[in-house]
């Protein structure tokens, strides 16, 4: 069960107290700020965001606003560690058991200096005595007195892993971890894009995941979604949008009331996602995939470093000065990087389903990695795509979403055995208020009809059992 600190009871009273909106409703209108951020809505530009406490220290995954309760505890350093902090490689090893998505990228990644020659000798980047931002190393940028070092590179074709080291001339302000992960609030604004998909949007999602290895010193480990950079959203584009605008032509509404920053702006703004999100699932069908070559660059334009500042209190006079800043330190510059990505495939299993029930709801394909399972869903037209989706391992334990990743059809596999895994799609709505919880994950007091499995069953609009190799299943 998720434990809220003081700081985040009294914004909950605070919030409740000034709204009085259901649950369900804060979680939808974080999915809107979501869609909306990615374009996934009409609107140009996001609104003020009354329910910033939510997203401090947390995160929107693909309709799930999963908020993550924030620790205010500052991430102790090893001082062995630090003694033996590698300039270049040598992170994977150090962070590949401390991240969500773990295991064992060491064995397989590649050190970037290996690639083209290039050394990441920190004295080439000593652009931090001089405020140089632009060191004469490929791997290595220094700009307001943040040097960040690229350090190792693993790829497959759902996810391209790279090592960072953030070296600050000052000690790093005393930082909030997350309560579950008990990692450092740390997170990037940033561009990035590859070279055989000029046309994609800019992956802007910088989310890492690492730990400070002294005062100085953060490394962490940068997940990019080679995935969804490998889709063409041209004519998906074009239908979403007709279809979000016949949607406010229903409604009768226009762009201003969805703008409208009062409780009845707020219901209409869920209504209109609740509508969204039931008939998007089937225009799924016009995204069309791009060819993943085998060897690629990767840019990535990294404009901010924020983290979470320890002990923080929230005030409205913060989010009116700061927005999106408030509560975090943060580092500004230019920090831009060609990242030369080879792709390995070689321990990647695709299982193609195509698979639908009378409901039109079902499965396209599953993707297992040797770190991730990528689940993707398939809606036939007029089905209600208003599902959330969870997934068990062998053994009947749900499978953890990928802290890492914006959608919640991506899970991690850690040390669980998936040799048999079971998918379920849920009523969102009914998750979210009824089923979800920990009071019903494998509680023992619940009697045997209302274990976890069995309730999933019980509700599921689509359920589907599937088994891999068991030479490639972790077991």
């Amino acid at each position: 069960m998720m434990t809220l600190n003081n700081n985040e009871k009294d914004f909950q009273e605070k919030l409740q107290k000034d709204t009085e909106m259901p649950a369900i409703v804060h979680e939808r209108i974080n999915q809107a700020y979501r869609l909306i951020e990615n374009n996934a809505v009409l609107q140009k530009k996001a609104p003020k965001d009354p329910y910033h406490w939510m997203k401090i220290g947390g995160r929107v995954a693909g309709g799930m606003a999963a908020v993550l309760a924030v620790g205010f505890i500052f991430c102790a350093t090893n001082p062995v560690m630090a003694k033996n902090i590698p300039v270049v490689g040598g992170l994977f090893e150090i962070l590949q058991d401390n991240v969500s998505f773990f295991g064992d990228f060491s064995d397989y990644a590649t050190t970037l200096e290996s690639v083209d020659g290039t050394t990441a000798d920190s004295s080439e980047a000593d652009g931090s005595k001089t405020g140089n931002a632009n060191s004469t190393n490929a791997y290595t940028k220094t700009a307001d007195g943040l040097t960040i070092t690229c350090s190792e590179v693993y790829a497959n074709s759902q996810a391209v892993y790279i090592t960072m080291q953030f070296k600050s001339d000052k000690p790093f302000p005393e930082t909030g971890t997350g309560a579950e992960s008990g990692t450092p609030v740390i997170d990037l604004d940033m561009t990035g894009g590859v070279d055989f998909n000029p046309e994609a949007s800019p992956v802007t999602d910088g989310q890492v995941e690492g730990q400070f290895l002294d005062d100085n010193t953060y490394a962490c480990i940068f997940r990019y979604d080679l995935a969804q950079a490998a889709k063409d959203y041209t004519e998906y584009n074009e239908k979403y949008n007709e279809m979000t605008q016949q949607v406010m032509n229903e409604m009768g509404i226009t762009q201003a009331d969805l703008d409208d920053q009062t409780d009845e702006g707020y219901a209409l703004l869920e209504e209109f996602i609740d509508k969204l999100s039931e008939r998007g699932g089937a225009y799924q069908k016009y995204i069309k995939e791009i060819d993943i070559p085998d060897t690629f660059n990767l840019h990535l334009d990294i404009t901010k470093v924020r983290g979470l500042e320890a002990d923080y209190e929230w005030s409205e006079a913060d989010d009116e000065k700061y927005g999106r800043d408030a509560g975090y330190y943060k580092y500004e510059g230019d920090w831009s990087f060609d990242i030369p990505v080879t792709v390995d495939d070689s321990r990647t299993e695709v299982m193609e389903l195509n698979d639908t029930n009378d409901a039109g709801i079902g499965l396209k394909s599953v993707i297992r990695s040797p770190y991730e399972l990528t689940v993707n869903e398939l809606y036939k037209e007029g089905s209600n795509s208003d599902c959330f989706m969870v997934a068990l391992d062998a053994n009947g334990n749900t499978l953890p979403y990928n802290e890492s990743s914006a959608n919640c059809n991506n899970f991690v596999i850690q040390d669980r055995d998936i040799s048999t895994v079971d998918i379920y799609f849920l009523d969102y709505i009914q998750y979210m208020d009824e089923l979800k919880g920990q009071q019903n994950f494998d509680n023992p007091t619940k009697e045997d009809g209302q274990k976890w499995k069995k309730l999933l069953e019980e509700n599921a609009k689509y359920h589907k059992t599937l088994h891999f190799d068991s030479d490639n299943a972790k077991s």
